[in-house]
C-alpha cells in the first residue's frame, strides 16, 4: 500500500462518525497516558486535551440513545432465551447511559451550570458498567456454547461409520472453521468491553485503579475495536 492510498484511507476512516469517535477515543486515552505520568504542572495541558477529546466525542453520540433503545427491543422480537434477556440487558442499560449523559451536555459544554449534573452524570455512568457487565457475560456465554458446540460434534463424528462419518467429519471440518471465527469474535468482545469496564468502575468507585491505568486499558479497548471499525468502513 502506497503512503497516498493510507492517507486516502485515513482520510475515509476519519471522516466517518464511527472512525472519528475511535480516532478521538484513542487521542483521549493517550492524553490521559501521558497526564497520568507527568507532574501536575506539565499535565495540566494534556488533562485538558483529554477533557475537550471526550467533549468531542460525547456530540457525536448524542441522541444515539434512541439506536440502543431500537437495538433493545428488536432483540425481544429476535431472539429467545439467555441471549435475548443478556442482550436486551446491554442494550437497554447503554440507552439509559446514552439518555441520562444527554440530559449533561449543556453543563459539559459550559452553557447552563447545574447543582445535579455532577450526580446524574455518575447515575449516568453506573448504567454503562451494568451494560457492559451484560456484554461480557453475553461473550462468556457464547464461548462456553460454542465449546459445548465442538464436543457434540466431535461425538457425532466417533460415532458414525462409512459414508455417514466422512459426511459428518467434513461437516465438523467446516463447523470448526465456524467456530474457531465465532470464538475469536467472542474473545476479541470479552478483552474489549473487560477493559472498558474500569473506565466507568473507576468513576463509581466501585473498581480501584489509577488513572494512568484506565487510559492504558481504553488504549487496548479502542485499539480492539478500532481495528474492526476500519475494516467495516473501508471493506477490508
Amino acid at each position: 500500500m502506497t503512503e497516498s492510498n493510507i492517507a486516502v484511507n485515513v482520510s475515509q476512516f476519519v471522516g466517518n462518525a464511527a472512525g472519528l469517535e475511535k480516532t478521538l477515543r484513542l487521542l483521549q486515552s493517550i492524553s490521559q497516558v501521558v497526564g497520568a505520568n507527568l507532574l501536575p504542572a506539565a499535565a495540566a495541558p494534556w488533562l485538558r486535551a483529554r477533557a475537550q477529546f471526550a467533549l468531542g466525542r460525547r456530540y457525536l453520540r448524542f441522541l444515539k440513545f434512541i439506536d440502543a433503545f431500537s437495538l433493545a427491543f428488536e432483540t425481544l422480537s429476535s431472539r429467545s432465551g439467555v441471549v435475548a434477556f443478556l442482550e436486551f440487558g446491554k442494550w437497554s442499560c447503554l440507552g439509559m447511559f446514552l439518555l441520562l449523559e444527554s440530559c449533561t451536555i449543556l453543563d459539559a459544554m459550559g452553557v447552563y451550570r447545574t447543582s445535579w449534573t455532577s450526580w446524574l452524570f455518575v447515575e449516568a455512568i453506573k448504567f454503562w458498567f451494568y451494560s457492559l457487565c451484560f456484554g461480557i457475560l453475553r461473550a462468556i456465554y457464547e464461548l462456553w456454547n460454542l465449546s459445548w458446540a465442538g464436543t457434540s460434534h466431535s461425538k457425532e463424528a466417533e460415532g458414525g461409520s462409512g459414508k455417514v462419518a466422512r459426511k459428518v467429519a467434513l461437516d465438523e471440518d467446516s463447523g470448526r472453521r465456524q467456530r474457531t471465527l465465532q470464538r475469536q469474535i467472542a474473545m476479541k468482545k470479552l478483552v474489549i468491553e473487560g477493559c472498558d469496564l474500569f473506565t466507568p468502575g473507576a468513576v463509581t468507585g466501585w473498581l480501584v485503579v489509577s488513572s494512568g491505568n484506565v487510559g492504558m486499558l481504553c488504549l487496548v479497548s479502542t485499539v480492539f475495536a478500532g481495528a474492526d471499525v476500519w475494516d467495516e468502513i473501508l471493506g477490508t
